[in-house]
């Protein structure tokens, strides 16, 4: 599913024909691209999608983004054991939607106490008995997420914005050339020798993922 749709794009540069319509339905999913690779999101929802990930036997891994209303539906296994939502794994709520999770805890952080492991229900399976456990690394791929990715409606509202915004930089370029500015029926001006909207940098910097704790 789109950030945006056609609509939204052809309202906010101004369209009402359906000449260009061709062009901005393939500048919508270019610009989305652009926006989840500059931040390392994925802002677009999809229903079934397959990851996988070495944790290196880290406590918290950063993964693409979790919709909270898919952990139900979602089959997480961890070397090859199926983990529970809540009691095997935790996500971790995003920083800047809650709705979301971009950090996977895979087990207890406190590890002071020599029985720790025991408040894992699934320690065993995990192997954190193991008096090397947190030490040693893991197999490669060893964590693997499957089901829902992307963030559920509504979208936040800065997202929505800098995706129209980039697709409209993106069709004048096309359309008039990297010159002068236009207008928007919303009073936004878009330089087209611009390489990126108003704004860009700043959204960039506000939604990219960043690493919190890995381990304690």
């Amino acid at each position: 599913m789109s950030i945006v749709s056609l609509a939204d794009v052809k309202t906010y540069i101004g369209l009402t024909t359906t000449q260009d319509d061709q062009l901005l339905s393939a500048l919508i999913p270019t610009a989305e691209a652009k926006m989840e690779r500059d931040t390392g999101r994925v802002f677009a929802y999809s229903s079934n999608v397959t990851r996988t990930y070495s944790t290196d036997g880290a406590a918290s891994i950063t993964v693409r983004d979790l919709p909270a209303n898919g952990s139900n539906t979602r089959n997480v296994t961890l070397g090859g054991v199926t983990m529970t939502a809540g009691q095997g794994y935790w996500e971790l709520p995003d920083r800047r939607n809650p709705e979301v999770s971009t950090t996977v805890q895979l087990r207890y952080y406190d590890r002071s106490r020599p029985d720790w492991f025991k408040a894992d229900p699934f320690w065993f399976d995990k192997n954190l008995d193991n008096p090397r456990a947190g030490i040693i690394g893991s197999g490669p791929n060893d964590l693997v997420i499957e089901g829902p990715e992307g963030h559920p409606q509504p979208i936040p509202g800065d997202v929505v914005g800098m995706a129209k915004a980039v697709v409209a930089l993106m069709y004048w370029q096309a359309k008039a050339g990297a010159s002068g500015t236009v207008a928007t029926p919303t009073g936004d001006l878009i330089d087209l020798a611009a390489r990126d909207p108003i704004g860009y940098p700043e959204f960039v910097r506000d939604w990219k993922i960043r690493t919190a704790v890995m381990d304690v």
